[in-house]
């Protein structure tokens, strides 16, 4: 399940990537990598292109600073709780119970002063890592990532947004984590060997697809 891009996509990097090389490289990497192996897949019968959503449950205090899918596609869910959609995961056409996906993700609190004009300050609350099932589904949709208190992640695929009825996770559902998976802590994203692997693997690519930097 991977990302997809235009090859002629301007990529915006924030300024807080900035300060930090190594996570510089693997949002690189993120970024531009998964569209290479993409175009690779592209022609398999057994793929199709779904939109990739997200939403958290955390509630107003709490924000997914960024997360990933399968150490490659990612985007972040804001403190609102809800993520929105972007292009793209290829989904399997058909469901199989051995459909799991890898998910890390990055917690911050939010922590409010009385004053209003005092600006608003964050702290990680967690690191998370696990192995995460997809959801049965009759048909490919949109590919929703849930996050739940206490480090839960929940995938399901629909065509329904979050505020539908027919979405299988309601904002107001008081046992929509019952299905969750439980990740559990790491002290980052990715491990040094991680990094390099992920380098190595961009590098291979460059050299044979030519250098997208």
């Amino acid at each position: 399940m991977l990302l997809n891009c235009d090859k002629h996509m301007k990529i915006p990097i924030p300024n807080v990537i900035r300060w930090y090389p190594v996570l510089s490289l693997v949002m690189a990497i993120a970024i531009i990598a998964p569209c290479i192996v993409l175009y690779k897949l592209s022609k398999a019968d057994n793929y199709v292109p779904v939109a990739l959503g997200s939403a958290h449950h955390l509630g107003g205090d709490y924000l997914i600073n960024y997360f990933y899918i399968d150490k490659s596609i990612g985007d972040s869910v804001g403190e609102g709780g809800g993520g929105g959609t972007r292009c793209c995961v290829m989904l399997p056409k058909k469901w199989s119970p051995k459909l799991k996906v890898d998910v890390r993700w990055e917690v911050y609190h939010l922590i409010r002063s009385n004053n209003s004009t005092a600006p608003v300050k964050a702290e990680v609350e967690g690191i998370y890592h696990a192995q995460v099932p997809v959801e049965p589904y009759e048909k490919p949709s949109d590919f929703w990532v849930h996050f739940f208190p206490k480090g839960r992640v929940r995938i399901v695929v629909s065509e329904n947004d979050t505020d539908g009825e027919l979405h299988p996770t309601h904002w107001d559902a008081t046992e929509a984590d019952k299905l969750a998976t439980t990740g559990f802590v790491v002290k980052a994203l990715f491990t040094p060997e991680e990094l390099a692997e992920l380098e190595r693997e961009a590098a291979r690519d460059r050299k044979k697809y030519g250098d997208w930097r």
